[in-house]
């Protein structure tokens, strides 16, 4: 049995785990036609039954996005809050970067975002959507996201991609929490997505998807810094596939970074430095899931001890695994993203700041990787699908 459709066999249990669940009390035809759903698109996938991946990669949609617009808001981080702040300021002629802030905790607080999430949320809040809701569609759309990817890497992958994300309890209950890490991953889909299918296709079309990618990859940079090592990779794969090509993809990448964050450097310097560049050293001591916090943690003595040297050890981590992964090139798109994924996981690790919603990050892009890199074939890395004609 070939893998993609184990793979369609596998993604068809999320559905039925849902669809058993819910109020047993009442009529319940969601949970129910999500139980038919899941049962008809496993045995369609044992009888090769084209529309068996259609039909479960749209019922995963339909759980994952519902989930989304469900999920309950409540008060966690202080980074939307902040970041509205930063919109109606910015708004309003101001620079952001010179603003002392009264949303975040504690009032006065550095900004540490850069400009490309404020342009982000400023075009969200332009077309309607309250920017404390914004993460719920975004959640939604990153789901759709990887859906795009099912003719490349086949529909059992993308299905299995989307069925470990779509319930995944941390992932929901972050996009109402007030974090911005989920609009971050969409970024990075979409990105990969469209370079995905640039890489895929010929001609005008591969032309523009191409670009695309640069500027969705670039903005990504420019909206949370932790996408550099994955942006890096990335390049790096199409550097050693065409160099010729990889380029102009890696100049207009940059250039979009550029786009975002020079104007505010320049109107600014200090302040812009003192805010994005000072949230590196911002917080003193070790939190959340990383190394510091949860090995040397219990260790209260060499914990203290070790503090003031994290901001050290986590670039030379980060450079040592980045090496590692350096010498052992990447063949495909997907493997690409997949050592990306390991240089940010070592940034977490190592990081002396490592909230949850980091790992919310994460975990999207690492199951797009997983997809393209496992289940895309020919291998999209090789020379000839780089060209154009």
């Amino acid at each position: 049995m070939e893998a993609n459709r184990v793979a369609l066999l596998a993604a068809t249990l999320p559905l039925l785990l849902f669809g058993i669940g819910g109020d047993y009390a009442q009529p319940d035809p969601l949970h129910f036609g999500i139980l038919i759903a899941g049962a008809a698109g496993f045995g369609g996938a044992l009888a090769r039954r084209r529309w068996a991946g259609p039909l479960v990669i749209a019922a995963l949609l339909v759980v994952g996005c519902l989930a989304r617009a469900n999920a309950v808001d409540f008060p966690g981080s202080d980074v939307l809050p902040a970041t509205r702040e930063a919109v109606d300021v910015l708004a309003g002629g101001a620079d952001p970067y010179a603003h002392v802030f009264q949303s975040t905790v504690p009032p006065g607080a550095v900004f540490a975002y850069p400009p490309g999430e404020i342009a982000f949320y400023s075009l969200v809040q332009l077309a309607g959507v309250p920017i404390a809701r914004a993460e719920h569609l975004t959640g939604a759309l990153g789901l759709i996201a990887i859906a795009f990817l099912a003719p490349l890497a086949g529909e059992g992958f993308a299905a299995l991609a989307i069925g470990i994300l779509a319930g995944a309890g941390d992932l929901v209950e972050r996009t109402g929490d007030g974090s911005n890490d989920t609009s971050a991953a969409l970024l990075v889909l979409v990105a990969l997505a469209l370079l995905a299918w640039a890489l895929a296709t010929r001609g005008r079309t591969a032309r523009v998807l191409w670009f695309a990618s640069a500027i969705g990859f670039g903005w990504s940079i420019a909206f949370k810094e932790y996408v550099l090592p994955l942006a890096f990779f990335v390049a790096l794969f199409l550097w050693r596939s065409d160099a010729r090509r990889a380029r102009g993809w890696i100049v207009t990448a940059a250039g979009t970074v550029a786009f975002f964050v020079v104007p505010f450097f320049v109107w600014n310097p200090a302040g812009f430095i003192a805010n994005v560049g000072g949230a590196y050293l911002y917080h003193p001591s070790a939190y959340g899931r990383n190394l510091w916090r949860d090995a040397v943690g219990s260790l209260p003595a060499l914990a203290d001890a070790l503090g003031p040297i994290i901001p050290l050890v986590t670039p030379l981590a980060v450079l040592a695994v980045a090496i590692l992964l350096w010498r052992r090139p990447a063949r495909t798109l997907g493997a690409a993203v997949l050592q990306g994924c390991a240089a940010v996981a070592a940034l977490f690790v190592f990081a002396r700041w490592t909230t949850s919603v980091y790992w919310v990050f994460l975990a999207p892009a690492v199951a797009a990787g997983l997809a393209v890199a496992i289940g895309a074939a020919p291998p999209l890395g090789e020379r000839e699908r780089l060209r154009t004609e």
